[in-house]
């Protein structure tokens, strides 16, 4: 297995969070005298940078907000000893001139986040449970903690596509977490499944069936799969009405640790870009400037030099039997370009996908974004941009900090420069 892989997908899932929702701590209140619960800078905050204001035919604003809560809950009889800590982010979500989606909205994501209070209340009374027991054997109790945020994936007049993620230590060698995919229609607010995508569900999930079989069976899959196990990817991943969201990609679908494969694993996707969907309806179609997201080690054709003929692109991570010593890959046409990484020190590689990018829709180029985190100092991660030009030659176009995803925007100053955009438009990186 990879194992260095869990660590930094989680680290990624945990960094690019936030969100928020109407406050409910009350509900954290009635922990039946088990323990006693305060509720500490419990915040309701509109947080600009998160706001988002959509350019199309009507001219929808849809704005995002924070709400962030941070309960703890505390022993009984010792109010000075905290069992359990929590931290919540979940959005609202305001939609101009559509109270009614706005509301529908709004109430899906606060039942996601009575779920989680529930949650953690019986959390909260096995770490009391197992607080008690350490007093009565005279050992160490090590508190309980649990992160609940969010991942805008997607937030056009056409749908708005959320992933939740949650971590929960409960004692034990390590935590435990997981994401999940919530999918609205913008203009009616109502909760999107599978069966909502399509005329024809039977044939849409055949192709889904038959698509993602296919990726898993590919070499790319093979170290973080169950070894020796049937790939279930019907009653896992298609079955799961949670298990799958939207981006500005297409679809991808979330295999959660155990699911799929083991927890080293870690959490990893299929994606399924929306030009390989045949029957999704128009109207949750994405239509604004091209964007891909791959798995490291899964090719893909697609003409990115301009010259009419769709070029073979593979990025991928070569290790040894161990999983150790990693090192990145790029071939395009059959042509190795990895001495191309030689100087770019990118030492941490496991960040989860590569990108196909058109950064300026006015030219015949296509990029590739390939990113290097650095888990134990995330300010020194950067993703680098690479264009494969005219003369079948790489040319590197710069860098810049973070981890690229698929709801960033980027493009150049003028200068010629990179730059990163956030949705309304504002620099975020440059």
């Amino acid at each position: 297995m990879k194992k260095q892989a869990i660590v930094y997908l989680l680290t990624f899932i945990t960094l690019m969070t936030g969100c928020g929702l109407e406050n409910n701590s009350d509900s954290l209140n009635d922990s039946e005298n088990l323990t006693e619960t305060i509720v500490e800078n419990t915040e309701n905050t509109e947080n600009t940078d998160t706001e988002s204001i959509i350019s199309n035919k009507t001219n929808d604003k849809i704005t995002i907000a924070d709400e962030k809560e941070t309960p703890s809950y505390y022993a009984k009889n010792d109010d000075s000893v905290e069992i359990l800590k929590i931290s919540a982010v979940y959005p609202v979500i305001t939609i101009d001139g559509n109270t009614t989606a706005s509301k529908k909205i709004n109430d899906s994501i606060k039942s996601e986040m009575d779920t989680f209070r529930n949650f953690e209340k019986e959390n909260a009374k096995e770490a009391e449970e197992l607080y008690q027991m350490s007093l009565d054997s005279m050992t160490e109790f090590f508190p309980y903690s649990a992160e609940f945020s969010y991942t805008l994936k997607r937030c056009d007049n056409r749908v708005i596509s959320i992933v939740f993620h949650q971590n929960d230590y409960t004692g034990g060698a390590h935590g435990n977490y997981w994401s999940y995919g919530v999918t609205f229609d913008a203009k009616t607010g109502e909760r999107l499944y599978l069966e909502s995508l399509t005329t024809d569900y039977a044939a849409f999930y055949q192709m889904l069936l038959d698509k993602l079989a296919a990726q898993a069976d590919l070499p790319a899959y093979q170290n973080y799969l169950y070894d020796g196990q049937t790939v279930d990817v019907d009653h896992t991943l298609l079955n799961d009405s949670a298990s799958w969201y939207f981006d500005r990609s297409g679809i991808s679908f979330i295999s959660n640790p155990y699911v799929l494969g083991p927890y080293v694993s870690g959490i990893f996707e299929f994606n399924i870009p929306y030009e390989e969907l045949p029957g999704l309806k128009e109207s949750y179609a994405y239509e604004k400037t091209y964007i891909r997201k791959l798995f490291p080690g899964v090719s893909v054709k697609h003409d990115i030099n301009g010259d009419g003929a769709a070029d073979e692109i593979c990025y991928s991570i070569l290790s040894d039997e161990n999983f150790e010593n990693a090192m990145p890959s790029l071939i395009i046409n059959e042509k190795d370009f990895s001495s191309e990484f030689n100087n770019l020190h990118l030492s941490y590689l496991y960040t989860g996908a590569y990108y196909l990018i058109d950064i300026n829709p006015d030219d015949t180029y296509i990029e590739l974004a390939i990113s290097s985190e650095d888990t134990e100092s995330f300010e020194k991660s950067c993703t680098h941009f690479f264009r494969y030009d005219s003369s079948n030659q790489l040319v590197y176009l710069g860098n810049l900090d973070g981890i690229f995803s698929e709801d960033m925007q980027v493009s150049y100053n003028s200068n010629g420069n990179l730059i990163l955009f956030d949705r309304k438009g504002d620099i975020i990186r440059k």
